[in-house]
């Protein structure tokens, strides 16, 4: 909160202490918003606090405050973390709603009006089980689990379409609503169970990832597998009851339901061009596996070597800083001086972009927490913060850009930098290289290398370090063998330098009347003990009584202070640091070239190594995690595919469509021309457990089919026909659940954009290749099996014809 006046009185009524009228007197800090002096109120609310609820009453009582105040005051509120929790609350709203019209739409296109209603639903039901139990687990509604809530909110009717599509499909035949209900779930229900189990094993692993990044999103697996869990118990038990007892059907004389079969000639057209195709794929199925093969392997080199990896792109992003450092020991007044030419620019910018800036004169700090914070007088910060960004046309870095253009010119500052937050968790600065040693002479040496390497980099921007001289101090070093013979200790003589400048109690006296004692204070005079050259007229009484003259047993240096001193694993380190333009570059690349240049610290200097942190350490942290969270969800999904089709072949025949899904995310981040992040690779972490999903259930129904004694060729294209609806009606649901996020129709929220990406493309693609590929690789497999292991593949298998399994040809 900012309140701006024109006159000290007036912030003296605002704050009513007297302590604030001596603290203008020899002011510390000067802060201004849009050129106005003003008094910044940081507003912190506690972890169980509603961030939205508080500050509505925030600004209802700064109204009030303002009515009833006699000045003219201004107050403006900046940083205001409440309308990020009201944007993507209102994501998940107006996407809730797109989303549910779409997803009826859609399931109304293919079922029965009342089948349709009773599917959708499962959302409702879904999401109140979901709330209860969260409240239960003391998660809140906040920006992480409203992710998780977006991402699950297309997912939550999947399960609900294919048992209603199912029990719809034998309503169709002419069985009645109760038994279709029962056998229409019964036979579905392994399947359902285990598409679920799967989706959550891809999402489980998550919960164990490390480090800030794992904390960051702990809520967004825990809120996925909830509202899974929820959809899955609505879908065995509530939807069937609901079908049985809600859907009303009509028959004519011959017992065929009449108000329950839907004439679609497009859709019976659809099957017909789909099991053509699919006819066709298997007949040359070695030549569609390979061909998609390559597509596969020209995908992963694109992801590999074209798109970049940003581990949290700057999209969202509302506002940044310019930090500027005049030289040390620079007065307040005379940077408050320098700082208004860019002032002066920043008030230029274009008012569809900048909402307001605040300056503060004295000190750097982006928040309370900040580690790069820092106080002095020739220290000066302009936070400038922006209207939305799907209010203004340039995003952060091209405004930046601007702005850096047009204050190269400004003089009087040793430097003046551009930093913008992190979209994400903090991980520090894009590219950070820390030294470490013991000597701070040797550590500044190598620091200054790696920064003059840093400059010659084509896109590093605003190279600096953190080990910078602070104010000059005065040294007084102690000659200890002159102190010794002079019968002086160290403590003797900084006791007494000390009383020089502060002053050291002689007596106490105590009044008459009076109740408390008054210490009498003996120390140089002000003007005197200003002057360096009062060190030349100390005098130390040694244990003899003596007065000894402080410079006969030490010598006196005005040398550079230190502000701070670092130390990482226990020695002391000094970080070199710079942003980078990901338009040219990225941290990775730098970090590399870094790496490259230097090699091994430790041969060139005995004793001391660098560690590259920042976004690089939380890069490389977090893929390791994503790593190892896709290869034990890659696992888990394995053996509950193992277990429930009770094969080792078949789950691989599944899991295909993984990798096929990999080929949707690549397409779509370079049809949209954006960097694979984070919340990409996090999309692909989930996207294992969905698109494996409509595989199972087609699997599942081949393997039916055969056991009923259908031949292997007849079996694949029979389910591949009987499930083009429900893989049809699944796929169009969670991607169109999604799209809504990804494109931004009911609200866009840029953090959201790459995952929802990533999902959507993701499954749209596996779904194409399932209903293709997932048939050939299975008469692939079937094949090999039977020349391998003289045995087909599905080990349960019923009596087929004479009572075995017969080989099919190769074309098959």
């Amino acid at each position: 909160i900012i309140i701006r006046a024109n006159d000290v009185g007036n912030w003296l009524r605002i704050k009513d202490v007297a302590s604030v009228k001596d603290s203008f007197k020899k002011e510390d800090i000067i802060n201004k918003t849009l050129g106005t002096r003003s008094i910044n109120l940081i507003v912190m609310k506690k972890g169980s606090g509603d961030a939205i609820t508080i500050v509505k009453k925030l600004k209802k009582a700064c109204d009030a405050f303002v009515e009833n105040c006699e000045d003219e005051l201004e107050i403006s509120y900046v940083n205001d973390y409440s309308f990020f929790a009201k944007r993507r609350l209102n994501v998940l709203k107006n996407n809730g709603w797109a989303s549910l019209v779409l997803i009826i739409a859609s399931v109304l296109l293919f079922l029965q009006w009342r089948v349709a209603a009773m599917t959708v639903l499962g959302i409702p039901i879904a999401f109140f089980i979901t709330f209860i139990v969260m409240d239960m687990m003391g998660i809140t509604i906040n920006l992480i689990s409203m992710f998780g809530l977006i991402i699950v909110l297309g997912m939550l009717v999947d399960n609900g379409i294919i048992v209603a599509e199912n029990v719809y499909r034998y309503m169709e035949s002419g069985m009645r609503p109760r038994e279709a209900a029962v056998r229409g779930s019964e036979e579905v229900m392994g399947a359902v169970t285990t598409a679920v189990l799967t989706t959550i094993a891809a999402f489980s692993p998550l919960l164990f990832m490390t480090g800030i990044i794992g904390k960051f999103i702990r809520n967004i697996p825990t809120v996925l597998i909830v509202a899974l869990l929820a959809s899955l118990g609505e879908a065995l038990i509530i939807l069937p009851s609901h079908l049985a007892d809600f859907v009303k059907i009509k028959y004519d004389e011959r017992g065929k339901p009449m108000n329950i079969v839907r004439d679609m000639p497009w859709f019976k057209k659809l099957v017909g061009f789909y099991t053509r195709v699919v006819t066709a794929a298997i007949k040359r199925k070695y030549k569609v596996l390979a061909g998609f093969t390559a597509v596969l392997l020209v995908c992963a080199f694109l992801a590999f070597s074209v798109i970049k990896f940003i581990l949290f792109p700057a999209a969202g992003i509302n506002y940044f800083f310019i930090r500027g450092e005049a030289p040390i020991g620079t007065p307040l007044q005379k940077t408050n001086e320098l700082i208004l030419p860019v002032e002066e620019i920043v008030s230029q910018m274009n008012a569809e972009e900048m909402d307001t800036f605040v300056t503060s004169v004295g000190s750097i700090q982006e928040d309370r927490h900040d580690p790069f914070a820092g106080q002095a007088s020739h220290l000066v910060q302009v936070a400038v913060y922006l209207t939305p960004e799907q209010d203004r046309k340039r995003d952060v870095e091209e405004i930046i850009e601007d702005v850096r253009k047009k204050a190269k010119d400004i003089k009087g500052f040793a430097e003046l930098r551009f930093d913008k937050p992190e979209a994400g968790p903090p991980v520090g600065k894009a590219v950070e290289a820390r030294i470490r040693g013991e000597r701070f002479e040797v550590l500044d040496e190598i620091a200054g290398e790696y920064m003059g390497y840093l400059e010659t980099i084509d896109g590093t921007m605003d190279v600096t370090w953190d080990h910078k001289p602070g104010k000059e101090e005065i040294r007084v070093k102690v000659d200890n063998d002159k102190a010794a013979l002079a019968g002086l200790s160290v403590a003797q003589i900084a006791n007494t330098v000390r009383a020089v400048f502060e002053g050291s109690i002689a007596t106490k006296i105590k009044p008459i009347k009076a109740e408390e004692e008054t210490d009498v204070t003996v120390m140089f005079p002000e003007d005197i003990s200003g002057d360096i050259n009062v060190f030349k007229s100390i005098l130390i009484r040694n244990r003899f009584g003596n007065l000894i003259p402080l410079e006969n047993v030490a010598t006196i240096n005005k040398v550079p202070g230190t502000t701070t001193i670092h130390h990482l694993d226990g020695k002391r380190v000094v970080t070199a640091s710079c942003s980078v333009d990901t338009d040219k570059t990225t941290s990775l690349k730098v970090n590399n070239l870094l790496e490259k240049k230097f090699g091994d610290l430790s041969q060139r200097y005995i004793g001391y190594s660098v560690k590259y942190g920042g976004e690089q350490e939380e890069t490389m942290d977090s893929l390791m995690s994503l790593l190892k969270a896709f290869f034990y969800a890659f696992l888990i999904i394995y053996l509950i595919l193992s277990s429930s089709f009770k094969s080792i072949v078949q789950p691989l025949i599944i899991m295909l469509a993984i990798p096929f899904g990999l080929i949707g995310v690549v397409i779509a981040f370079l049809v949209h021309g954006m960097p694979l992040s984070f919340m990409a690779i996090l999309g692909v972490v989930g996207l294992n457990g969905i698109v494996v999903n409509d595989s199972i259930v087609l699997v599942d129904f081949i393997n039916k089919l055969r056991r009923e004694g259908i031949d292997r060729h007849t079996s694949i294209i029979k389910a591949a026909q009987m499930r083009i609806r429900p893989v049809l009606l699944t796929t169009i649901t969670t991607a169109g659940g999604l799209c809504t996020v990804a494109y931004g129709i009911g609200g866009k929220d840029p953090f959201l954009v790459p995952m929802a990406l990533s999902i959507c493309w993701g499954i749209s693609f596996a779904t194409l290749l399932t209903l293709i590929v997932i048939p050939c690789i299975y008469s692939i497999v079937d094949d090999m099996a039977l020349r391998i292991a003289k045995r087909s593949s599905l080990i349960r298998t019923a009596k087929v014809g004479n009572n075995k399994e017969t080989a099919e040809p190769r074309g098959m």
